[in-house]
């Protein structure tokens, strides 16, 4: 059929090819071109038909050009360009050949473009045979391009799978998902002859197109739409009104014939050389370069009826154009001088803000404090003494190191020491604007502390690093009966004449407040601590990897170099894989547990459950939301460039659509059970946050589970019922299996003091070790071993597991395989639990995990966690690309990206971890004293000040009141 098809279309051709030039010479197109079907007119054309020529048209030219690097998630191969793939064949059609990519993952195409640059608006056909069946992989396009975000794409795809083979049409560079294009067999089987213009090859009115032959393709694009056609049949049209990202700028139009290696689009590239053809191409479009006043002269002196018809067969050749045409389009420059003003003001504010921020964050550093805290602006109590001035009038009371405040023995001035009613102050008034309290207390000397009145001198505040005990005004002072008298006077004279009153301490002070104490300082296990900073840097290598490496870490990658192999061979099935992430999961048991095991008091189950969840969110929401504005202004945007260089599509971060979707993200997170994968790990790099959801529903396990193992006294039963546990967890697929271990050992050693008993048993130690390590030994094998043979233990281990949905063996189900990277593993807990046991037992590998270097990571181990993905993702993808452009080799880039991303991942711990303990731990220490400790009683509206301050004020006579006050005081 399809021979016949080109004998007809030849011979047409064959008879009618003087007729139609004789009247192309006779047509007059001066007045542009009119579509009736659609209502467009255009001005210009670019019309060829390559069965009349062997050469390229000079409209055209042929590219030469090789990629560095491709703008594509899923493209792990970089496109080329070499004219010689650009030929002409016998029987009329221009042939864009493709080469088979070289093992720098170059693929070197086809590819035409016009001169012309000042394309915009049109609608642009052509007829094309799409890549052969038989070689698959490519995608045969035609393309209007301006840059990255200005682009429109129909693209021919052969894919491997010729079943899948589809049209995608795309709009400023669209994820190529299928519902933007046609599939090859609906085209053929739902194509219709319904059309409201003709086509030059009239055995396509048929209404059957078979797209693996010729067949018709158009693109009509205004400033309204742009409507794509297949086979003419409108296949999708995009509407201005709903999408305001539009192309709206001039540009060449390409044809080409391409493959990156696209999972999600073409696929591929053909391991032969393939091969596309044109069979013409008719483009009518307005020029750019046309001034405006040329534009109404044309629309004035031209009709409609005067335009040359679009579906005219018979029109050839192309407008003439002058060299503006071929250069490239330029926005001009918008100076508007009244945003001027704007700008500057903003710019100054930022930089008073930024240096007034600096200024009193270095004034007000915390490594400049070395006792008590400064109150309004004035020195501790400590600063003024009963006997006099200081000896040293010149030296600060808060660094001064033989400062009686940082005397633990003086009970008044130490923040232990709350007043008594032994306790007593002495009011001092030796100046209107001061007074100052003398005060004595039973088992220390006499101290003194002063209070700063306001402008109208009644209403104090002292000066105390106490102020919660002290701020009660005057007033509140009488009301109460504070004051009482020494020696039955209410007030007296000193020897300077200063007047003195004396009042109660316990009358005097208001109900304490409720304030926040620093938790206690935890006990740290070192090697359990070195445990976990080893592994969390292991899992930062991996991530590395799958970024950068991926052939190192991922089982048939594509490889750089025969080291990556062995390497993967080798090296990742120990210390590379999933496994170590089981340690974190054992290991965080004991701190949640250990508290009730010793003494069965439920406040230590409290305190967890009441802490844990602020104690990881706290920290998780706000570097999310870090990352949320880092990804929105494009930290991450060179990204989507390393693929075609690392050869990795592991790698993929997109932004939050709207701050709800992360609010979202935030509380699915919180409620997740696992082993789902929470949607928030596409918004947040590296995607590490699903092991938060197992951290925080774990917890409620083994929060409940301790307390039940708790009342099982008999230890056969509760070994009994920890086997229970594990077996049913691990059959389920339940990360629960590892929290259950974690919560066994930690049983052993609080309750039965098993470590102590082995020691003293050789005959029993060494065969437990033993045990252990072959533990160790089964899960580095069961990566290992599929290395080398077929078998893969993890895949036959995962299918004897039961799908949630039909209670069938995976085997039995379309979701038999390799489990996903979130499902846990028998051999990870094999590892995890042989793992842990010798950290508890083996005294020499806890001395190599107390080594220093991992003691001085253990407490920025969360904030490594939460930022290395943001660190190899923004400044390393950058790097990535920078030396690429500089045609660095790979190797070397990757060394030089890998030491830079530690190196200012190590330097800005010091600087993050503080903030995110104290959002973690401070915060969560406020939340348990809430949940434990009375709130303060209610305060009245205007304490400290007096209740009618405003109603004096209200009668002008406010000034006047405070003299008067003051007078008789």
């Amino acid at each position: 059929m399809f021979y016949l098809q080109c004998l007809i279309f030849f011979l047409v051709s064959s008879f009618n090819v003087a007729a139609n030039v004789l009247n192309a010479e006779q047509k007059n197109c001066s007045c542009g071109y009119y579509d009736t079907g659609t209502e467009n007119f255009f001005t210009d054309s670019i019309i060829v038909y390559f069965n009349e020529t062997n050469s390229l048209p000079d409209t055209f030219l042929a590219e030469d050009y090789e990629h560095k690097y491709e703008k594509d998630w899923n493209a792990i191969y970089r496109q080329g360009a070499d004219p010689a793939n650009v030929r002409f064949n016998k029987s009329g059609s221009l042939q864009l050949f493709l080469s088979p990519p070289t093992k720098h993952h170059l693929v070197k195409g086809g590819s035409i473009r016009t001169r012309r640059r000042d394309i915009h608006h049109g609608s642009f056909r052509t007829f094309i045979k799409s890549p052969r069946r038989t070689l698959p992989g490519s995608a045969m396009s035609m393309i209007w391009q301006y840059n990255e975000t200005e682009t429109t794409e129909l693209s021919i795809m052969n894919t491997n799978n010729p079943s899948r083979a589809w049209v995608g049409t795309f709009v400023n560079g669209e994820f190529t998902t299928r519902n933007l294009g046609v599939n090859f067999t609906n085209a053929l089987n739902n194509s219709t002859a319904n059309r409201n213009y003709t086509t030059l090859s009239g055995f396509l009115g048929n209404g059957n197109v078979d797209l693996w032959e010729y067949a018709e393709y158009r693109m009509d694009w205004t400033k309204d739409y742009i409507n794509f056609y297949v086979g003419g049949n409108l296949t999708r049209s995009v509407l201005h009104k709903d999408n305001k990202g539009m192309p709206s700028v001039p540009s060449p139009f390409y044809f080409k014939h391409w493959s990156t290696g696209n999972r999600f689009s073409m696929e591929g590239p053909p391991n032969r050389e393939s091969v596309a053809n044109i069979g013409w191409i008719r483009m009518f479009f307005n020029s750019s370069s046309m001034t405006k006043d040329a534009r109404d002269k044309f629309r004035g002196r031209c009709l409609l009826t005067e335009a040359c018809s679009m579906n005219d067969i018979t029109l050839r050749g192309s407008t003439p154009y002058a060299a503006q045409a071929t250069k490239k389009w330029k926005q001009a420059k918008s100076e508007d001088p009244k945003r001027m003003p704007a700008v500057w003001i903003s710019v100054i504010c930022i930089s008073l803000s930024t240096f007034l921020l600096v200024h009193a964050f270095i004034r007000r550093a915390p490594w400049k404090r070395k006792s008590g805290p400064t109150i309004h602006g004035h020195p501790p109590v400590s600063a003024v003494e009963s006997s006099g001035p200081p000896k040293n009038p010149e030296s600060n009371p808060i660094q001064d190191s033989n400062s009686p405040f940082e005397d633990p023995k003086n009970p008044f001035e130490t923040p232990e020491h709350v007043l008594t009613s032994q306790d007593s102050l002495t009011l001092v008034h030796p100046s209107p604007g001061t007074s100052v309290y003398t005060g004595s207390t039973p088992d220390g000397p006499s101290r003194t502390a002063s209070i700063r009145f306001d402008s109208g001198g009644t209403t104090p505040c002292v000066i105390s690093p106490y102020s919660s005990n002290f701020n009660n005004t005057l007033e509140e002072l009488h009301s109460k009966g504070a004051y009482t008298a020494k020696h039955g006077n209410a007030a007296s004279k000193n020897s300077s004449g200063q007047t003195n009153t004396t009042f109660d301490a316990q009358s005097a002070l208001p109900p304490p407040r409720m304030t926040a104490h620093p938790p206690s300082p935890r006990q740290r296990v070192d090697y359990l601590a070195g445990l976990v900073a080893m592994c969390s840097i292991l899992v930062t290598v991996m991530h590395f990897g799958l970024t950068f490496v991926p052939a190192m870490i991922i089982p048939g990658a594509h490889e750089h170099h025969q080291s990556e192999h062995w390497a993967q061979q080798l090296i990742a099935p120990f210390i590379l894989n999933q496994m170590w992430l089981g340690v974190f999961f054992t290991t965080s048991v004991r701190f949640l547990v250990a508290g009730y095991l010793k003494n069965g008091n439920m406040e230590s189950i409290a305190k967890a459950a009441v802490r844990r969840t602020p104690r990881l969110m706290i920290p998780v929401t706000t570097v999310a939301l870090f990352e949320y504005f880092v990804i929105d202004v494009g930290a991450t945007t060179y990204l989507r460039y390393i693929p075609s260089i690392t050869w990795s599509t592991w790698p993929y971060v997109t932004r939050f659509e709207t701050i709800g979707h992360f609010i979202s993200g935030i509380l699915e997170l919180i409620y997740l059970i696992p082993n789902a994968v929470p949607q928030i790990t596409f918004n947040y790099c590296t995607g590490v946050l699903w092991t938060i959801a197992v951290q925080l529903q774990g917890s409620w396990l083994v929060l409940i589970g301790v307390i039940i193992v708790y009342e099982v006294k008999s230890p056969w039963k509760r070994m009994g019922f920890y086997v229970f546990a594990l077996i049913n967890h691990w059959y389920a697929q339940s990360w629960g299996s590892y929290l259950w271990f974690g919560l066994l050992l930690t049983d052993l050693d609080i309750t039965y003091k098993y470590k102590e008993w082995l020691h003293k048993r050789p005959f029993a130690y060494y065969p437990l070790i033993l045990s252990c390590w072959i533990c160790v030994a089964a899960g580095f094998a069961a990566n290992m071993i599929p290395n080398w043979i077929d078998f893969n233990f993890l895949t036959y281990e995962n299918n004897i597991h039961p799908d949630p949905n039909t209670g069938e063996p995976y085997w039995n189900t379309d979701k038999a395989g390799y489990p996903e990277y979130y499902t846990p593993r028998l051999n990870g807990l094999l590892f995890a639990a042989g793992m842990q046991a010798i950290v508890e037992l083996s005294p020499t590998v806890q001395w190599v995990l107390s080594l220093p270097f991992l003691l001085v990571l253990f407490p920025h181990i969360f904030t490594i966690y939460l930022l290395h993905g943001l660190v190899f993702w923004s400044w390393g993808s950058w790097l990535m690309i920078f030396m690429a452009d500089r045609n660095i080799g790979y190797s070397i880039s990757v060394a030089i990206v890998g030491v830079t991303s530690y190196m200012l991942l190590f330097l800005i711990l010091p600087i993050v971890t503080p903030i995110i303990e104290a959002l973690g731990k401070d915060t969560t220490a406020l939340v348990w004293m809430t949940a434990t400790e009375k709130s303060p009683p209610r305060r009245r509206t205007l304490f400290p000040f007096p209740d009618d301050l405003f109603a004096r004020r209200e009668h002008g006579d406010a000034a006047g009141g405070v003299a008067r006050a003051t007078r008789e005081r």
